[in-house]
């Protein structure tokens, strides 16, 4: 009952921790999306094999994208939480 008290009291903030959840389930999301357009890509070889080429060869790059542009918004959103917290 005390794990949960914690969390549901205004004690501790919870901004950088639920920032750090949505970075790693955002990881996950972008991970899982091309992953899945790459073997759509790949499927796509016998029909149309240039556009499948492109699609395999975008992909990763799109991905380190995302993932670059998730860890910039994560890093800002954690500058501005930390804001208001007093300098010791």
């Amino acid at each position: 009952m005390n794990f949960i008290s914690n969390y549901l009291s205004f004690e501790k903030p919870l901004g950088e921790m639920l920032t750090k959840v949505l970075f790693y389930v955002g990881i996950f999301l972008i991970l899982f999306w091309g992953l899945r357009s790459l073997l759509h890509y790949i499927a796509l070889l016998d029909d149309d094999w240039d556009t499948a080429l492109w699609g395999v060869i975008k992909t990763p790059f799109i991905v380190i994208l995302k993932l670059l542009v998730l860890r910039v918004l994560a890093e800002v959103v954690v500058a501005i939480l930390r804001l208001d917290k007093p300098k010791a």
